[in-house]
């Protein structure tokens, strides 16, 4: 067969090699269908055509980047990796500053900082042949039914959450898979059910804060371990470790401005250490069981009719606002940080900057909490989630098995005025006798880092964030609006807004500075 698999990512190889040969004579309808269970991540190559095919799966977290605009580079008019440094070997790079909207909305962004390079989205294929490239959606959580969440529904519902996430624990037994351990509810449960299947002691890994004690929570993930026979390496992280992690790191050659991922990174090199190349993580739970408070706070904005006077303009509540009189969706996402108006201050210097509605790429027929659930799920699937997972695969391989219920998920309606968050969690773990009471009904806080507070003791952020406009040679950033949230990120607000520019500062610096 003349089509090889140039990834070594896992699939089914036999029935896509078959699919591949049968290509040129599938319309976009037949290749959707083919490719509507995959799994896996993959790019093939046929040696004697010049053909490229490859599909990206929706939650499987391995990015797909290539590059395409009729030009030469390295001798090639098309490459593709998946691996961003890789393919930027032999590339003249050019700054595309259109990627920087998104990214300052969600700390990420699906479009490339580098010209003439872009990333498949999720549930997205690509065929390259004769210097033509084609791109169609395979995958897509749109058209997700309603299923009643009642109580004649409640155990059916239940024993697929559990068969669900017993399912995707088995599929990594071979490769001495890990636990990711916060010791809130969701790692917990992960880790309970882990454990039970494993016939091995499972190893559980913790992130303590021992010279940050608020921010401390390995008391809770040692209870878990405690309770469920696993053996619990607690690995603390000093301001040290964080900002020598933070000036190493480079976020596969595109700026990320969560600082979870400084901290998992420095976890996972620990993880590494010790022999382990899979790790499992309660990643998605959040979405799938409406676990972020800002669910319910933004569903007011839905319900209620709120008068946008009433909030300052720079605030998120004002943005909400505005968004609903234009018919926009209102949630903005779990991530999301700069509104428009705070763009408006940040490129006050520079009248032709354009300001885009990144927000437009989520629009859909859900309502309220499903369509919350919904942008959530994409962002996590090709945004943020998806990077800070997979710029940690050099290192460990990070498997998300709460993602497997997505659609599941989104088939429940929204949830009466009385609904506890997560309470199907909580019940199957009380049920199952998985957990103890301590961990089935404390209030997790989530993985959260002093990063602004080590990294403000230890530079003046606006300096670093300004030498962008020496770099680009205009004032792209408005010195006094940034100034501005760093003294306000000095006083616990706009934290992230700060944290966003420093890293985009950072990483233009490194490749254009």
């Amino acid at each position: 067969m003349p089509w090889q698999i140039i990834t070594n990512l896992e699939f089914p190889s036999v029935e896509i090699l078959e699919f591949l040969e049968n290509l040129e004579f599938l319309d976009e309808k037949s290749i959707a269908k083919n490719l509507a269970n995959l799994q896996r991540t993959f790019i093939a190559h046929n040696a004697k055509t010049g053909e490229y095919f490859a599909a990206r799966a929706l939650f499987c977290h391995k990015s797909i980047y290539y590059f395409f605009d009729g030009q030469e580079f390295d001798g090639k008019k098309f490459k593709i990796s998946k691996d961003k440094n890789e393919l930027l070997k032999g590339i003249k790079k050019e700054l595309d500053l259109s990627a920087l909207s998104e990214y300052l909305s969600f700390m990420s962004a699906k479009k490339s900082f580098f010209k003439s390079v872009f990333e498949l989205r999720a549930g997205e294929y690509l065929y390259y042949k004769n210097g033509k490239l084609k791109k169609g959606v395979f995958d897509s959580l749109k058209g997700v039914g309603i299923l009643d969440c009642d109580e004649k529904n409640l155990e059916f519902l239940k024993s697929r959450i559990l068969a669900t996430l017993e399912k995707q624990i088995s599929l990594y037994h071979s490769q001495n898979p890990c636990a990711l351990l916060s010791g809130g509810l969701d790692s917990s449960l992960l880790t309970a059910l882990f454990a039970r299947q494993s016939k091995q002691k499972v190893q559980a890994f913790n992130l303590a804060f021992l010279d940050a004690p608020r921010y401390d929570e390995s008391e809770f993930a040692r209870a878990t371990a405690d309770f469920t026979g696993c053996k619990l390496h607690s690995v603390n992280l000093t301001k040290k470790d964080f900002l020598d992690t933070f000036y190493a790191s480079d976020f596969n050659a595109e700026p990320l401005a969560d600082s979870a991922s400084i901290a998992l990174r420095f976890l996972c090199e620990k993880i590494a250490s010790h022999g382990h190349s899979v790790a499992f993580s309660a990643e998605g739970a959040d979405e799938c069981f409406l676990g972020y408070d800002l669910y319910f706070r933004v569903l007011e904005f839905y319900r209620c009719d709120l008068m946008q006077a009433c909030y300052p303009l720079i605030s998120k509540d004002s943005e909400y606002l505005r968004r609903k009189a234009l018919g926009l969706s209102i949630y903005g996402g779990f991530c999301e940080v700069f509104t428009r108006y705070q763009k408006e201050l940040l490129f006050a210097d520079c009248k032709d900057f354009s300001i885009d509605e990144p927000i437009l790429a989520y629009q859909n027929n859900y309502k309220e909490l499903r369509q919350m659930r919904y942008m959530d799920f994409r962002i996590a699937s090709e945004g943020i989630v998806a990077r800070k997972i997979s710029v940690m695969s050099d290192l460990v391989e990070i498997k998300t098995p709460f993602f497997a219920l997505a659609k599941l998920a989104l088939s429940l309606e929204n949830p009466s005025p009385n609904y506890k968050p997560k309470e199907l969690l909580k019940s199957i773990a009380k049920e199952q006798g998985l957990l103890s009471d301590e961990i089935i009904y404390r209030k997790k806080k989530g993985l959260s880092t002093p990063f602004l507070e080590w990294v403000l003791k230890e530079m003046d952020a606006s300096s670093e964030i300004l030498k962008a406009n020496k770099i680009l040679g205009f004032a792209l950033f408005s010195e006094v609006f940034v100034r501005e949230l760093e003294r306000k990120a000095r006083r616990g607000r706009f934290k992230q807004h700060l944290w966003s520019l420093l890293c985009f500062a950072r990483w233009l610096d490194k490749h254009f500075g």
